[in-house]
C-alpha cells in the first residue's frame, strides 16, 4: 500500500505541476495566471497548516533561504511605493508570493514526509513529459494544436520557446537519476530512455541554446557529483543515440527551420514526425528494458568500468582540445573568434538568425535589453523602478520600436526594477540556498559528507533541477512563466527542507512537544488565515481588470449607467491601476460629460506620471476632443519624454503643433506612409484598451521613479 500510496502522490503532483504549467501558459495573460497563482498560494497554505499540525520532532532546516525568500517577497511588495507602475508592481508581488509559497510548502512537505523526494522527483519527470510531449504532438497535429503558429521553434503551450527549453533542461537531471538508480524496478527505470530522448528532442527543436548549455551543465554535475557514472553514461549515450535521428531529419524540413511557412508544409511531414516520436520511444523503451535486465543480472566487471571511466575522460578532453584546435586553424585565429563572439554577445545591433543556424552563433538580442536595464539602474540605482516595470521605464531609453516587457535575464530585470535592494535579496537568497543545497547533497565540508544512499541521489537530481533551471533563468525571463519555475521552486523548496542532513550541532527545538496540539493547532489556523488573505490579494488586480472590460462592454452597449457603477468598482477594487480611471473617462465622454472626462484623465496622469498611455491619452483628448492644441502640445511632451520612440505620441504632437503654428508644417515632415488624422475628427477616450497618459497642461516632466 505505501508503494501505491507514493504513485498515487506521484501522479497527483504531476498533474498539478501539468495544471499550472497549461494554466498559467506564458505568463503574459493577467487572468490565466491569477487563477492557478490562487490554486498555488492556497494549496501551498494548505500544505504549510498539515506540517505544522502532523510534522514528527526533529531539526527544523532550510530557514536561511526561507528567509531570504521572505526578503525578496517583502522587497517586491514595498516597490509598490516608489513604483513608476504601481498596477504592476502588485502584479509582480502576487506572483512572488505564490513562488514563495511553493517553496515554503516544499519546504514543510521535507519535515512531514522524508522520503517525499522519490514524490517529486516523478512528479516533475510527469510534467515535463506532458509538456515536452504536447510540445512535440502540436507538430504532429498542426492543424488542430499549433494552426495559429508562425515560428519554426517549438513553443507549445507556453507560446515561449525558450520556456520549452527551461522545461526540458531541469527534468534531464531527473530522468538520469530514474534511469541510473540502483532501487526500483527494471521496467520502470527504462522509462528513463524515452523520456530523456523527448526532452533532448524537444531541447533542440526549441533551439533555446541557454536551456540547451544549462543542461549539459545538469549532466556533467550529475556525473561529477553521483557514483553511479556508468549508468548515468549508459542512460545519456543511449538517449542521445536514439534522438539524434529525429533531430537530424528535422533540421532537414522546412517545417521545423524555417518561420511563416504554410500549414500544409507543417501537414506534410507531420505524420512522419509523429512515427518517428513513436518508433523513439518504443525503440529505447527496448533497449532500456534490455540493458535494465542485463545489469541485474550481470553487473559490469572493474575492468569494463575503469575502461569506461577512462573512455568518458579522454572524450571530455578532446571536446575541447579539438574546439580549441579548430578555432586556432580559422581565418580569424584563436584570438580573433573569441574577440568576435563576444562581440556578437554583447552588439545590441547584432543580427540572430531564426533557425538552426542559431545553434551555432554567439549573437543574441539580450545585449540590447540588459544595456537598457543598465541604464535604468544607472538612473535608479538604489531602489529601482518598482518590481514589474522595466517593459515602462526601458521605453525612455530604447533606440528602437520593438516593445518588450522583460529583461531577458532575471538578474539585470532585478536590477532595474528593484535597483541594489533587490540585488542584495536575491544575492541572499542563491547564497543561502546553494549552502543549503550544498549540506543536504552532502558536498562541502567534511562534517557534511555521508553514504552516498538512494536518497542522497534523489537530492542531488532535485537540487541539479532547480540548478539548471536557476542558470537558465539569469540569462532569460522564465521566470516569469509559471509552470518551469514552479516545478524548480518546489524542487529547490524540498531540498533546502532537507539540509538538516549530516549536520551534528544540537536540533532547534521541536514545536510537539515544547508547545503541545492547541498551539499547534492555532499556528495552522494562522497559516491558513494568511494563505486565504493572500489569495485574495492576488485576485484583486484580475478582478479589477475584469470589471474594468465589462464597464467597456457596458458602454459599447449604451448602458452608461451600469458602466459608470463598473468602472467606480474597478477603482475601489484596484486604486493602483490607471485602467479604471481611464474607463470612467470613457464613459463620462460618452455620456457628454467632458469637464467629468477631463478631470478623470488629469487625475489619472497626477496619480501615475510614470505611465506614458495616461499622458498620450489626455493628449489625444485635449487634441481631438476639446480641441485645445496648445494643451494637447504641452500633454504630449510628457508621453514623448517617456517614450521618445512611440509613434502615436508623435502624430498628437505633430498634429498639435501645426495646429498651434500652420506655419510649422513645411518644417515637420511626416514619414511616408505615416497615418495622419484629419483635422475634424473627435474621437475621444477609445472604449477598450487605452493609448496613453497624463495631466493637464504640464511642462516637461522631471525623470520619474
Amino acid at each position: 500500500m505505501r508503494r501505491y500510496g507514493s504513485f498515487a502522490a506521484s501522479s497527483a503532483l504531476g498533474a498539478a505541476l501539468v495544471a499550472a504549467a497549461f494554466g498559467a501558459g506564458g505568463g503574459d495573460q493577467l487572468n490565466r495566471a491569477t487563477w492557478v497563482e490562487i490554486g498555488l498560494v492556497l494549496a501551498s497554505g494548505a500544505v504549510i497548516a498539515t506540517a505544522i499540525v502532523r510534522a514528527r520532532p526533529g531539526r527544523i532546516g532550510g530557514w536561511p533561504p526561507l528567509a531570504a525568500f521572505v526578503v525578496l517577497a517583502g522587497v517586491t511588495a514595498v516597490s509598490i511605493v516608489w513604483s513608476i507602475s504601481p498596477d504592476n508592481s502588485w502584479i509582480e508581488t502576487s506572483r512572488t508570493i505564490s513562488y514563495l509559497a511553493v517553496f515554503a510548502a516544499a519546504l514543510a512537505a521535507a519535515h512531514m514526509a522524508r522520503q517525499g523526494w522519490a514524490v517529486l522527483l516523478r512528479g516533475i519527470l510527469i510534467a515535463g513529459f506532458a509538456v515536452c510531449a504536447y510540445a512535440a504532438v502540436s507538430r504532429v497535429f498542426p492543424g488542430s494544436l499549433a494552426s495559429t503558429e508562425i515560428y519554426a521553434r517549438l513553443g507549445a503551450p507556453y507560446g515561449y520557446w525558450n520556456a520549452l527549453g527551461a522545461t526540458a533542461a531541469l527534468a534531464v537531471p531527473p530522468a538520469m537519476w530514474l534511469g541510473s538508480r540502483r532501487s526500483g524496478h527494471a521496467a520502470a527505470n527504462a522509462l528513463a530512455y524515452p523520456l530523456l530522448a523527448l526532452d533532448i528532442v524537444a531541447l533542440f527543436l526549441s533551439f533555446s541554446r541557454g536551456a540547451l548549455l544549462a543542461a549539459a551543465v545538469g549532466v556533467m554535475l550529475w556525473v561529477w557529483i553521483v557514483p553511479l557514472r556508468l549508468r548515468s553514461l549508459t542512460v545519456f549515450a543511449v538517449s542521445v543515440a536514439g534522438a539524434a535521428p529525429i533531430i537530424g531529419w528535422a533540421l532537414s524540413k522546412d517545417a521545423f527551420t524555417k518561420n511563416q511557412v504554410p500549414i500544409d508544409v507543417r501537414r506534410s511531414v507531420a505524420s512522419e514526425f509523429g512515427v518517428f516520436l513513436i518508433a523513439m520511444a518504443l525503440l529505447l523503451l527496448a533497449a532500456g528494458l534490455a540493458i535494465g535486465f542485463r545489469a541485474a543480472r550481470r553487473a559490469p566487471s572493474v575492468r569494463t568500468r575503469l575502461r569506461v571511466g577512462v573512455a568518458t575522460a579522454v572524450v571530455a578532453c578532446l571536446v575541447p582540445i579539438g574546439l580549441f584546435v579548430a578555432l586556432g586553424a580559422s581565418d580569424r585565429g584563436l584570438g580573433g573568434s573569441v574577440r568576435k563572439s563576444v562581440e556578437a554577445l554583447t552588439s545590441p545591433t547584432a543580427h540572430t538568425p531564426g533557425g538552426p543556424s542559431r545553434l551555432t552563433t554567439a549573437s543574441s538580442s539580450r545585449a540590447r535589453y540588459w544595456r537598457e536595464a543598465g541604464r535604468v539602474f544607472a538612473d535608479h540605482t538604489v531602489t529601482g523602478t518598482g518590481a514589474g516595470t522595466f517593459g515602462l521605464a526601458r521605453l525612455r531609453y530604447r533606440k528602437n520600436e520593438l516593445v518588450s516587457q522583460h529583461a531577458h535575464g532575471y538578474v539585470v530585470q532585478t536590477m532595474s526594477d528593484l535597483g541594489v535592494l533587490g540585488l542584495v535579496a536575491i544575492s541572499l537568497l542563491a547564497v543561502a540556498w546553494l549552502a543549503a543545497a550544498a549540506r543536504a547533497i552532502g558536498v562541502g565540508p567534511r562534517r557534511h559528507r555521508r553514504r552516498f544512499d538512494a536518497e542522497r541521489a534523489g537530492l542531488v537530481a532535485l537540487a541539479l533541477a532547480a540548478l539548471v533551471f536557476g542558470l537558465h533563468s539569469a540569462i532569460d525571463w522564465t521566470w516569469f512563466v509559471p509552470g518551469p519555475t514552479v516545478m524548480a521552486v518546489a524542487a529547490a523548496g524540498y531540498v533546502a527542507g532537507r539540509a538538516v542532513l549530516g549536520a551534528r550541532p544540537r536540533a532547534l527545538a521541536d514545536l510537539r512537544p515544547e508547545l503541545g496540539r492547541a498551539p499547534r493547532y492555532v499556528f495552522a489556523a494562522a497559516v491558513t488565515i494568511a494563505a486565504l488573505a493572500c489569495a485574495w490579494a492576488v485576485w484583486q488586480p484580475q478582478r479589477s481588470d475584469a470589471e474594468a472590460s465589462h464597464a467597456l462592454d457596458l458602454l459599447d452597449q449604451r448602458k452608461l449607467g451600469p458602466a459608470a457603477s463598473a468602472a467606480d468598482r474597478a477603482r475601489r477594487i484596484d486604486p493602483l491601476s490607471p485602467g479604471p480611471l481611464l474607463a470612467a473617462a470613457a464613459v463620462a465622454d460618452a455620456s457628454g460629460n467632458r469637464k467629468a472626462a477631463l478631470d478623470d484623465l488629469v487625475r489619472a496622469v497626477r496619480r501615475f506620471p510614470g505611465e506614458p498611455r495616461v499622458w498620450l491619452r489626455l493628449a489625444d483628448y485635449q487634441l481631438y476632443t476639446l480641441n485645445l492644441p496648445a494643451d494637447a502640445l504641452r500633454t504630449v511632451r510628457g508621453a514623448l519624454y517617456l517614450d521618445p520612440k512611440s509613434q502615436a505620441a508623435q502624430e498628437v504632437f505633430f498634429v498639435a503643433r501645426v495646429r498651434v503654428n500652420p506655419a510649422a508644417l513645411p518644417a515637420t515632415p511626416v514619414k511616408p506612409g505615416t497615418p495622419r488624422r484629419s483635422g475634424g475628427a473627435t474621437p475621444g477616450p477609445v472604449p477598450g484598451k487605452p493609448s496613453g497618459p497624463s495631466t493637464t497642461t504640464p511642462s516637461v516632466p522631471r525623470r520619474v521613479g
